[in-house]
């Protein structure tokens, strides 16, 4: 098994650790703006503004939105921490199922892979059929 070299693997981690400060910086803001938001709307009148359908609607597009948004920027800051934990533990570029190494190239696409091609496509493979039989 091929294994990263030191310098490899502290790129990584200073890639790893960019995107884990730049994420948590967006979602600071992200909560600034709302409570900013919020008090915006609670010091106005708000009586005219809960009989409009089209605003209800709206308002109801956004949290929408931004629940999705907070749901998917959740899984990367875990998978981003995880990836950062296996780069103390030496495991960094293994593949967590059949624990051959992640090739190089994978790596630079997708920092935080935890599985090879071949093990990733066959989880999801095994998850798409169990979805299928689920339905049935």
């Amino acid at each position: 098994m091929d294994t990263l070299s030191n310098e490899e693997l502290e790129r990584f981690k200073v890639l790893l650790t960019e995107r884990y400060n730049a994420l948590l910086e967006e979602l600071r803001y992200r909560e600034r703006s709302s409570i900013m938001e919020n008090q915006r709307e609670t010091g106005a009148e708000l009586s005219s503004y809960a009989n409009h359908p089209a605003e209800a609607a709206s308002d109801y597009a956004n949290l929408t939105m931004n629940l999705n948004l907070a749901e998917r920027d959740s899984k990367y800051l875990k998978q981003l921490e995880d990836a950062l934990m296996r780069i103390e533990k030496g495991t960094f570029g293994v593949c967590v199922v059949c624990k051959n190494a992640i090739p190089m190239v994978r790596l630079e696409a997708v920092p935080t892979a935890n599985k090879c091609i071949e093990c990733k496509n066959e989880v999801k493979k095994r998850e798409q059929e169990e979805a299928k039989h689920s339905l049935s």
